[in-house]
């Protein structure tokens, strides 16, 4: 009886890591065998972390150093203690949606931007930012990234900084679309093939 417990256990436990690494695959993979040269950083949330961009985008010179859970503050703190060390040509940024779940004031996100923004200006290399993407069904967050995201777009362009707003091919009235996102929030596989060509002809 015991030794049959412990053999379930022995399976589920080879189950659920081979489920983990083949979850963070890519992640494994570019923790590994990182690029030779790194002329591109994503910087953002989980958004963006949970997918690989060298292979959505055929490039081999991305690295990302984004992560889930991260906050525009913590960005911004990451910058300020050398995050930028490699200095690439061109900075992808993308974040927010946590700081509105999480209660930050719409304002507070936007100073955390303008700094982050003030910080990538001085690598003089080039910016993508992007505005945050809708959620499905949660309205209040969705006014708060109404403002947000009219308060950036007139801060982006002011300081000459392209970015992409993902909301005109994922969102309608306000809300991303159901087909595109597997929780409200994070994005299905197929969806990021949308935002890799969109993002193409940014860099």
């Amino acid at each position: 009886m015991i030794k049959k417990y412990f053999i379930t256990l022995s399976i589920l436990l080879n189950i659920s890591l081979l489920t983990l690494i083949f979850q963070f695959r890519d992640k494994i993979r570019e923790r590994f065998f990182p690029p030779e040269k790194v002329n591109i950083l994503f910087i953002g949330d989980s958004i963006f972390a949970q997918e690989n961009w060298n292979i959505l985008l055929g490039r081999n010179d991305i690295q990302s150093v984004a992560y889930g859970g991260a906050m525009t503050q913590q960005i911004l703190w990451s910058l300020e203690e050398g995050l930028l060390n490699s200095e690439p040509k061109i900075v992808v940024l993308e974040g927010g949606i946590n700081d509105l779940r999480a209660g930050v004031p719409t304002q507070r996100v936007f100073e955390n931007y303008q700094k982050i923004i003030s910080i990538l200006q001085k690598n003089k290399g080039k910016i993508v930012a992007h505005l945050i993407i809708y959620t499905t069904d949660n309205q209040e967050i969705n006014q708060e990234i109404i403002i947000l995201n009219t308060l950036l777009k007139k801060y982006f362009s002011e300081q000459h900084i392209e970015y992409i707003d993902m909301n005109l091919y994922l969102s309608k009235n306000n809300a991303l679309l159901p087909q595109f996102s597997r929780d409200g929030i994070h994005l299905k596989k197929e969806t990021y093939e949308i935002w890799a060509k969109e993002l193409k002809q940014k860099l």
